[in-house]
Parts: C-alpha cells; sequence; structure tokens
C-alpha cells in the first residue's frame, strides 16, 4: 500500500516555516510569439551540474527528488537523505578603517569565513518501522572524529574537490501525536577547507623565529 503525504504542510508542522515553493508555468506566455512552451527536460529527467554531478534523482514511484544530501565518513559509510532542505549561509570578515574628514569607512576584505549548510528533513522507516538505523548513522556522522564529507550537485557547488565538513549540531524534535516512522532532524555544518594546521604555507617574508 502506497502512503501519500503532503510535505509542505509536513515541514511547516515541525520546523514552523514553510520552504520555498517554486510556481508552475506562467501560462500568460501561451500567446507570445518566440516562447517556446516545449519541455526540454520532461518528467524523469536527472539534472547535471557543470561538474556532472546530479542536482535530482528519480525516486521509486517516479517522482524527482531535488537536492538530496548523502553523507560520508572517511569515505567508508554513508547516509542519503532524500526528503530535506538545504540553506546556505556565506559570510567574510571586513575590516573598516574610518578616513579623517570623509564619509563613510575603508573597506578590506580580510577572510572569507566557512560556509555554513543547514539541513532540514525528514527520516522514514520502511515498512512504517522507525528508523532506527538512519538515527544512529547520522548520530555516528555527529559523533565521528573522522573526516566527514557532503555531497550533492547543490551543496558541492560551496565546497572545494575534497568535500570535507565539520558538523556542528544536530537535533530530533520532538514529535508528540506524530506518525512513529517519520523522525524530523535539523543538523547544520560548515566547510572544512583547510584540514590540518600544519598545511598552511607561511610567507616567504615571515621571520619564524619571532
Amino acid at each position: 500500500m502506497q502512503t501519500v503525504f503532503d510535505l509542505e504542510n509536513l515541514y511547516k508542522s515541525y520546523f514552523s516555516t514553510s520552504p520555498y515553493r517554486i510556481s508552475g508555468p506562467d501560462l500568460s506566455m501561451l500567446g507570445i510569439p518566440g516562447w517556446d512552451l516545449k519541455n526540454p527536460s520532461p518528467r524523469g529527467t536527472v539534472h547535471y551540474s557543470k561538474n556532472t554531478i546530479p542536482f535530482n534523482k528519480i525516486g521509486a514511484y517516479g517522482q524527482d527528488i531535488w537536492f538530496p544530501a548523502l553523507f560520508k565518513i572517511n569515505e567508508v559509510e554513508a547516509i542519503e537523505i532524500d526528503i530535506c532542505t538545504i540553506a546556505v549561509n556565506l559570510s567574510k570578515t571586513i575590516i573598516r578603517t574610518a578616513v579623517s574628514e570623509r564619509k563613510g569607512t575603508v573597506k578590506e576584505m580580510f577572510n572569507i569565513d566557512d560556509y555554513k549548510f543547514t539541513i532540514r528533513g525528514f527520516l522514514m522507516g520502511k515498512n512504517r518501522k522507525v528508523p532506527e538505523d538512519d538515527i544512529e548513522a547520522l548520530k555516528k556522522i555527529f559523533e565521528t572524529d573522522l573526516p566527514v564529507t557532503l555531497h550533492g550537485g547543490y551543496p558541492e557547488m560551496f565546497l572545494d574537490k575534497s568535500c570535507r565538513v565539520a558538523v556542528t549540531s544536530l537535533e530530533f524534535p520532538e514529535t508528540q501525536g506524530k506518525t512513529h516512522w517519520v523522525r524530523p532532524f535539523s543538523l547544520t555544518c560548515e566547510s572544512d577547507f583547510i584540514a590540518d594546521v600544519k598545511n598552511l604555507e607561511v610567507p616567504q617574508n615571515a621571520n619564524i623565529n619571532q
């Protein structure tokens, strides 16, 4: 028996916010000459990034699953999350210097901070059972001291080739009176571009004896 979910309402009930929803085609364009309304990517098409990484996958019932996330521990153990949203936060440190008798400040970029990912979604148990294995897999990803990588067409747009991340928090919200085999979660992680301080290059003109 197939079970149907309204994921938008389910997401809003757990996380108190609605994910951004893309509307359908604008039918007002039907009469404009030169507009080709033939869909170049029919249902069931897998879309790839410039680096040939898929943005979506096709589910067991033929539905499009957009922006799934795949976590790996040491490139061996893995957990794939199909029902999720991914938010990316980018920030940088700016040094502002006031100038005498001038409006405003002189701005210099000091560095670009780690990229921060917030992933919210659901773990769904097969055969209406509690998704115990997936919960334990996420818990292991949070606790491990081994390298963790994040994969997927969308998150890899912001990561380097190593795809290394550091998981900073993991939350399983309370679900009173809800379906026992649907477990919501919220996870945050940061890019890990610098794997080891020893890998940092020392400028040639720096005096390391100081």
